[in-house]
């Protein structure tokens, strides 16, 4: 119940391009006295064909798929378990593929290509692109990068792959016809709209470095005075890119952590190559490009009183919330957990709000001196609004627990990770079960 009403939206919408993609193939093949094994081998075919192009769909992050996926923490869920089962359906097509009378049609025929052996190569670069994908928690991002852009190689040699290799002649403009080409055309179109056209689009927005405040040796405050008017939500984020590609080379995605009438602020955290570079080489004066914001996290609730989780750098889209409200209406505690106090970020404004605003309360939790936060130092019942913002594998711990606990507590959370956290999951759940093993054993 706890996934359905998390991923739900998602869910129904993939449903429903399977279906309606499952119930065309079937009417078709039917049409024709077509056998099992045909129809096992078209659909297994055809699901192929689905999950990547929803993939390669999600992957621009358009404003209406968010909408519709309910964030974009769940379009990139959606993403990575999309190519993941596209995976599991090329071994169940491999294994019960059917060339029984297919005949390649002329117009494929006379190209010369080798059907099967394109179906192959298609097969094998993309497991290994996927494996590599997979593993992206060793590789650089720029590394990750260019496992992505490499994707549309595989996608369209499979595409060739099903449409000449196929007992339905595809383009016969039939329903059937009309689904597979659109779809077809989507995917391609949604990968080349990423590798040829969303840096010069998706950026809308630029700013100038006004001010950069060194918050500490790894986090920084970084001023933007905007060209034109930027309008966003406290807590959302945005994906930011610079003209030096030396100091930050793609984009990345980076929280809001307040504005004022022509400025906004951004708070980051040396968590790997390129915000090493960016708090280290960052000037004044330098150009930095903004997408539209993104993040559901907006503190909207109808709850008397709210409860706020932040974990490190998590902290920010509460920043920005503070900075952009001169009163709260409800009582409001701030959970700040920190592995030393020495990581703490922006007391001076938290210790400043809180002596004006008698509904606003804040506890830093230290790990190093206090432990970590648990589920049983949150005071939470059924008029409690819990937002948080952290570490994934932190926020989970906490959804899970505030959900077995107490399911009419209301939850909004930002919690994911740009290059996927599936191996890492799988690493840490494979260790605490084997340390469970040896316990047990011992004892």
């Amino acid at each position: 119940m706890a996934f359905l009403k998390t991923y739900g939206r998602g869910l129904i919408f993939i449903v429903v391009v399977f279906v309606l993609n499952s119930y065309l193939w079937i009417t078709r093949l039917n049409q024709s006295f077509l056998n099992m094994e045909v129809l096992a081998t078209s659909l297994f075919g055809s699901w192929i064909l689905m999950a990547l192009f929803l993939t390669f769909l999600l992957s621009t992050k358009q404003r209406f798929l968010v909408k519709l996926f309910g964030g974009l923490d769940q379009v990139y869920f959606w993403h990575r378990w999309l190519a993941i089962g596209s995976l599991g359906l090329i071994f169940l097509h491999q294994t019960t593929a059917s060339d029984d009378g297919l005949i390649i049609l002329a117009r494929y025929a006379q190209l010369g290509l080798d059907v099967e052996d394109l179906g192959e190569l298609a097969r094998n670069l993309f497991i290994f692109l996927i494996v590599m994908a997979l593993l992206s928690f060793i590789f650089k991002y720029e590394h990750f990068k260019y496992i992505h852009k490499l994707m549309i190689l595989p996608y369209g040699l499979g595409l060739y792959h099903s449409f000449a290799s196929s007992w339905i002649d595809l383009l016969s403009f039939d329903a059937l016809s009309i689904f597979m080409v659109s779809t077809s055309l989507l995917g391609i179109g949604s990968s080349l709209y990423m590798l040829l056209f969303y840096q010069h689009v998706a950026f809308k927005f630029t700013g100038s470095v006004s001010e950069i405040t060194y918050l500490n040796d790894t986090m920084m405050d970084i001023k933007l005075t905007m060209k034109k008017p930027y309008k966003f939500k406290a807590g959302q984020f945005a994906f930011i890119k610079l003209d030096q590609k030396k100091i930050m080379s793609g984009t990345h995605p980076f929280t809001i952590s307040g504005s004022d009438d022509t400025s906004i602020y951004f708070t980051v955290k040396t968590l790997g190559d390129h915000t090493k570079n960016l708090y280290k080489d960052l000037k004044v004066g330098m150009k930095i490009h903004v997408s539209t914001p993104f993040g559901h996290m907006t503190f909207q609730t109808k709850k008397d009183k709210h409860v706020w989780i932040a974990g490190g750098i998590g902290v920010t889209p509460f920043i920005s919330y503070l900075r952009s409200q001169n009163t709260l209406d409800k009582p409001a505690h701030l959970y700040y957990a920190v592995r030393s106090f020495e990581d703490a970020v922006h007391i001076d404004l938290l210790t400043h709000y809180q002596k004006q605003h008698p509904n606003f309360s804040f506890d830093i939790i230290d790990s190093k001196t206090k432990g970590r936060l648990t589920l049983d130092m949150l005071a939470l019942d059924d008029h409690t609004s819990v937002s948080m913002c952290g570490p994934k594998p932190m926020i989970d711990a906490f959804v899970k627990g505030i959900r077995k606990e107490n399911n009419r507590v209301e939850i909004y959370y930002e919690a994911f990770s740009f290059t996927g956290n599936l191996m890492k999951d799988v690493f840490r759940i494979g260790l605490t079960y084997a340390k469970q093993l040896v316990k047990k054993f011992n004892t």
